[in-house]
């Protein structure tokens, strides 16, 4: 069974507002997580874990640097 802290990651993973707040990131996107987050401090740890699973920062692949760039050309069309 999941935790709430799971179903929480897995909320914001699959919102495509936070998903772009964090790929994509704009002043309408900034205002509106930064309010979302002060009225529900329970998803701040959630967001920072998703934010890390969205930016790979949390795993370890042996990408070539031209596998690098089109993964981010990748992302990057996705928020255009």
């Amino acid at each position: 069974m999941s935790t709430t802290f799971e179903e929480n990651i897995y909320k914001l993973l699959v919102n495509d507002d936070f998903i772009n707040y964090i790929i994509c990131p704009n002043l309408i996107l900034n205002e509106m997580w930064n309010e979302f987050f002060k009225v529900n401090q329970e998803f701040i740890a959630a967001a920072n874990e998703a934010k890390s699973i969205l930016l790979g920062s949390n795993i370890d692949l042996s990408l070539s640097p031209f596998e690098m760039s089109e993964l981010g050309n990748k992302i990057l069309n996705k928020c255009a």
